[in-house]
């Protein structure tokens, strides 16, 4: 087995992540009019506690993993996001949390290439086995930032996820995310050719201080690592309003995938380190990157 220590995963996870935030976030497309005070709102946000309170959280879920001794196998980290989903002026601010599931390079083999091991990085990072969240909204006097309530269903969405491209559907702004995850299998005890990853095609949307979200269809499949690089199949696909299954290359998946999953650009997110180092600054470039795309 190849055991690296939790500091020098930190490293690595750190190089990853700016590389990731970069990929994620293409050329910004600057927010429109409809929130000409986003300075002093970005200010309150950054000045709320929240992202300190997440700081907090995270290096105490990090001394308790440490405290388990199973840093070698589990990591923790947080981003964030600022839009403004329901276009009234206000601005969000997302948190996507995630626990990774390094079981994939806690049981790599001594002799794994160095290229070998940043495919089985990159896919630990990319799927991570748990997600959760919270939400938030700057108050109607614009002086606070207050928590929302959130109605996710079975699986918490992905927030780096996002897609900014909203659609009017019965009133709503429906924004679609697309989630991937790797749940840790439990009787794993050695290395292996492909790893059980999910991918749930999902929708969000705020409205009156609620967000909601659902699912739209689940994927279920593997993943193989050759060199650096990932390589997805999946073998089975279920449309969750119909409960019908479909083939996930099918013509029925090929529209389903045309019609809600191409949302163009992703959301601006910053991560856990890039917060903790200019929480303002980090906050002012996620906005920067939201555009009201229709």
């Amino acid at each position: 087995m190849k055991h690296r220590s939790l500091k020098k995963m930190l490293g690595a996870t750190l190089t990853a992540l700016a590389a990731l935030a970069l990929t994620a976030a293409p050329a910004a497309a600057k927010p429109a009019a409809l929130a000409p005070d986003a300075e002093a709102q970005l200010d309150v946000m950054a000045s709320s506690g929240v992202i300190a309170k997440e700081l907090n959280a995270l290096y105490r879920t990090w001394d308790f993993i440490l405290n388990n001794g199973s840093e070698e196998r589990t990591h923790y980290v947080f981003y964030a996001a600022v839009t403004d989903l329901d276009r009234n002026g206000r601005l969000e601010l997302l948190i996507s949390r995630h626990f990774l599931n390094n079981d994939l390079l806690y049981y790599a083999s001594d002799d794994v290439s160095e290229e070998q091991w940043d495919g089985l990085k990159y896919l630990c990072e990319n799927y991570p086995g748990e997600i959760y969240g919270a939400a938030y909204e700057i108050s109607a006097d614009k002086t606070s930032l207050e928590p929302l309530e959130i109605n996710s269903g079975e699986e918490f969405p992905d927030f780096t996820r996002l897609h900014i491209k909203g659609r009017k559907t019965d009133g709503h702004l429906i924004y679609y995310v697309d989630t991937q995850r790797m749940p840790r299998d439990e009787s794993r005890t050695s290395a292996t050719d492909r790893y059980d990853i999910i991918h749930e095609a999902q929708t969000i949307w705020l409205d009156a201080g609620v967000m909601g979200s659902g699912t739209l269809a689940r994927s279920e499949g593997t993943a193989g690592v050759h060199g650096d690089k990932v390589e997805p199949f999946y073998t089975s696909m279920k449309l969750i309003g119909t409960d019908k299954d479909i083939d996930p290359y099918g013509k029925e998946a090929d529209k389903f995938r045309r019609k809600y999953m191409d949302g163009g650009r992703r959301v601006s997110f910053t991560a856990w380190n890039e917060l903790e180092q200019d929480t303002r600054a980090a906050l002012a470039s996620s906005w920067q990157g939201w555009s009201y795309e229709k």
